[in-house]
C-alpha cells in the first residue's frame, strides 16, 4: 500500500491511526486504490477537507430535455462549462437569432446580442455575476480546457477585461432581459448545481416598464 501511495514507508498506517492528516492528492490516491465510490468519495473529501472533490464529468442523462420540458417558465440546461444540455421552447424563443447558443457562458459574457440586445444593464446587472460564476466553475473544473480558454477570452476581451467581478454569483435579484417574443421581462434566475450540470429557471414577472 506504501508503494502504491508513494509516500514513503509507514505512510498508510499513519494515515489509518490519526498521526498524518492527509493532503487532498494523497487522499485522492487513497480513495482510488480502495475504489471508492463517487459517492462516498464526496462524503469522505467534505468530511475531511469541507469541499467538494474535484472529479471527471459523468456521462449526461437523457432526461434533462424532459425536465425543462416540463417547466412553462424559461428554463435550460448547461455543462460546467456552460454548453447547453437541454432546453424548453420558452427559453429557445428568447433569442433573436432563432434559438439558443452552443456555450451560454460565452454567449452571455462574449456576444454582440447578448451584451445589446437580450440582458438589459449587461455591464451592471450581468456581466460581474458571470464572471463570479466563471471563477467558481474554474475552481471547480481547473484542468478543463473550455473553461481555461472562456478565461482567457475574457481577459483579452475589450468589453469584459475591465470589469470587476461580483461577490458572488447569480441570486435571485430581478433582472431585465429582452426576449424575442415576449419584449422586456423581468425575470429572477434559480440555478441548481450538480456535478456534472446546472439547472437554470428564469422566474418571468410582469412585464418591465
Amino acid at each position: 500500500m506504501d508503494e502504491a501511495l508513494r509516500g514513503g514507508t509507514g505512510t498508510y498506517q499513519k494515515l489509518e491511526n490519526g498521526v498524518l492528516a492527509p493532503s487532498p492528492e494523497l487522499f485522492l490516491r487513497v480513495a482510488r486504490i480502495l475504489h471508492f465510490s463517487d459517492h462516498h468519495l464526496r462524503i469522505a473529501h467534505l468530511d475531511l477537507f469541507r469541499t467538494d472533490p474535484v472529479l471527471p464529468t459523468a456521462p449526461v442523462s437523457p432526461h434533462w430535455q424532459r425536465w425543462a420540458g416540463s417547466h412553462t417558465e424559461m428554463a435550460y440546461v448547461c455543462s460546467p462549462a456552460g454548453d447547453v444540455i437541454a432546453a424548453n421552447d420558452a427559453f429557445t424563443q428568447m433569442f433573436p437569432s432563432g434559438g439558443p447558443p452552443a456555450n451560454m457562458t460565452e454567449w452571455a459574457l462574449l456576444s454582440a446580442e447578448a451584451r445589446d440586445e437580450v440582458l438589459l444593464d449587461w455591464e451592471r446587472d450581468w456581466a460581474p455575476h458571470l464572471l463570479a460564476d466563471l471563477r467558481l466553475a474554474l475552481a471547480r473544473h481547473p484542468d478543463h480546457p473550455d473553461l481555461q480558454k472562456l478565461r482567457d477570452d475574457v481577459r483579452n476581451h475589450p468589453r469584459t477585461r475591465h470589469i470587476e467581478d461580483a461577490p458572488g454569483g447569480f441570486g435571485d435579484e430581478p433582472r431585465r432581459l429582452r426576449h424575442a417574443g415576449r419584449g422586456v421581462v423581468t425575470v429572477r434566475l434559480l440555478a441548481s448545481h450538480t456535478r456534472d450540470v446546472t439547472a437554470v429557471t428564469l422566474l418571468s414577472e410582469a412585464p418591465a416598464r
